[in-house]
């Protein structure tokens, strides 16, 4: 009975472990420095976009509206992550708590795809190309 306790422990610890690990690795075709230009599809306006990931750090710029912040994951397989954007300089310039979807396209380019919280309505959309 001991051996029966100690293997389900064990298993029960690799399993909590394994799908960290997994997360981790599927998102790597995400890092890097990606950059390209958005368009909002409600008032036709455009902007410069720029997202730097690091390992779990996903860094996003709007140079061209002078504002930034983070996206925190909410899902991310080996072609798709989803996140929710959180500015954190000049909240007055961009819309913060929305939705992104990203989703791979090639090794050097991402398609960039954002709603407001609630909606699935997309408002705005990019290509971002990888930098070297």
């Amino acid at each position: 009975m001991p051996r029966t306790v100690a293997t389900f422990v064990l298993l029960v610890l690799l399993a909590s472990v394994v799908p960290a690990q997994a997360r981790t690795s599927k998102a790597k075709w995400l890092n890097g420095t990606w950059e390209g230009t958005g368009y909002q599809i409600d008032n036709n306006e455009t902007w410069t976009m720029k997202l730097t990931v690091r390992g779990r750090a996903y860094r996003i710029e709007y140079p061209s509206r002078e504002c930034g912040g983070r996206w925190n994951p909410l899902s991310l397989n080996q072609s798709r992550a989803r996140f929710i954007k959180k500015i954190t300089g000049n909240l007055e310039a961009c819309t913060n708590n929305g939705n992104v979807v990203i989703e791979r396209l090639s090794r050097r380019q991402i398609a960039f795809r954002y709603a407001n919280r609630g909606s699935g309505e997309v408002i705005a959309s990019a290509i971002l190309n990888r930098k070297k």
